[in-house]
């Protein structure tokens, strides 16, 4: 049994160091340095490591997670390309070391970088990040998740990564010039974007053009306030979704400046609290503006907004010519819109919709416990001759 096991370890010895690195990746970057016990061809291996993962709950102490990044950036061996940083920190993230990061990943050539942390900062000031740090001519993938921290976290008006094909971002703020908010416009990869309850300072409009996005997923959950309006130039863009509560003063403009030829799959759910005909009429182009789509979901409150305008469901049709399919968020105990179900697929070669009884999304950060079921509507259903 001995023998068998030195074996073992004679096979991991004879490979080359572009394996063990490649092996040692998948570790949290905690685990890899321990290797560095195992002989003395170990014991700088770690520092050859082209990812950085770590995490405080790997830590006793925040100090010593601290302390532990810092060390990492500051003795690796600089010669070797870090391509990977991603830092979770479960409770408040130093802000020093935020910044420390991102000024790292977009001055070393990395690839890709995430950080999830809450933010806090003293008597509510703001921590800006500069332009010169959200300028990277290697970066990739972006993933930035500040909780909580939207009115502290202040992103620079342009992000100047020219090679970022995928970005989310979650609870930050976008500065602004002359009462717009650009941020996206030095992005000219950007395939897929995510924002999620993330807010503007001193601007009343977040402006999203990009011909190259594909995927974008614009997210405002129920306890944030969303006053803003959002504009969209994508005209390549084949997957949408769009979660919030909507009001007058974010509702009554055009959110597409274009007709979306290449849309393949939408998700439409939004809550208002007081429905009027304006924000209906709003609605009611937004989704003209989908009309190419083949899968579509909306939950009964969307629907329940539509329903407003007058002499509902005998209105212009939405022509959904393309439809294959329709899906309906319903909250348990309340009514299957029909009305609304038979107006969505009136022009639509769709013989069926999907019901799901399950909560819309713009509650999930109340984390309900509800598993949902399904029920199929059918357009011949008798209820609707």
């Amino acid at each position: 049994m001995h023998d068998e096991t030195e074996l073992k370890m004679d096979i991991i010895s004879t490979l080359p160091n572009c394996i063990l690195l490649y092996i040692m990746s998948f570790m949290t970057t905690k685990e890899a340095i321990q290797t560095c016990v195992l002989s003395k061809r170990w014991k700088d291996l770690w520092k050859y490591l082209p990812t950085l993962i770590a995490s405080n709950m790997h830590f006793q102490k925040d100090s010593f997670f601290k302390n532990f990044v810092v060390n990492v950036l500051l003795h690796r061996d600089h010669s070797s390309a870090l391509r990977n940083i991603s830092v979770e920190h479960k409770g408040y993230g130093p802000p020093q070391l935020l910044a420390k990061l991102v000024k790292y990943a977009t001055s070393h050539y990395v690839e890709q970088l995430k950080i999830d942390t809450f933010v806090y900062a003293r008597a509510k000031r703001r921590i800006v990040f500069s332009r010169s740090m959200f300028s990277s001519h290697s970066l990739k993938y972006l993933d930035i998740s500040f909780r909580d921290s939207s009115r502290t976290i202040t992103l620079p008006k342009t992000l100047n990564l020219p090679m970022l094909i995928e970005c989310h971002l979650k609870d930050v703020a976008f500065s602004s010039g002359r009462n717009r908010a650009k941020p996206f416009s030095g992005c000219k990869q950007l395939k897929t974007l995510v924002i999620n309850n993330c807010t503007l300072e001193n601007a009343q409009t977040l402006c999203i053009f990009n011909d190259s996005l594909s995927n974008l997923t614009i997210w405002f959950g129920i306890l944030f306030d969303h006053s803003y309006k959002v504009k969209i130039s994508a005209p390549n863009l084949k997957s949408f979704t769009f979660v919030s509560c909507l009001n007058a003063s974010n509702t009554t403009h055009q959110l597409f400046k274009n007709n979306l030829e290449f849309l393949e799959e939408a998700r439409i759910e939004v809550l208002c609290s007081k429905v009027s005909l304006k924000i209906a009429n709003t609605l009611k182009s937004w989704l003209k503006k989908l009309s190419n789509v083949k899968s579509l979901t909306l939950c009964s409150e969307t629907l329940k907004v539509l329903s407003s305008i007058s002499n509902f469901p005998n209105i212009e049709s939405l022509r959904f010519g393309n439809l294959m399919s329709l899906v309906v968020k319903c909250e348990r105990a309340k009514p299957v819109p029909y009305e609304g179900l038979k107006y969505m697929l009136q022009d639509s070669p769709l013989e069926e919709a999907t019901v799901i009884e399950a909560m819309p999304s713009y509650y999930d950060e109340l984390q309900f416990v509800f598993e949902p079921t399904e029920m199929i509507y059918r357009k011949k259903f008798p209820l609707l001759r």
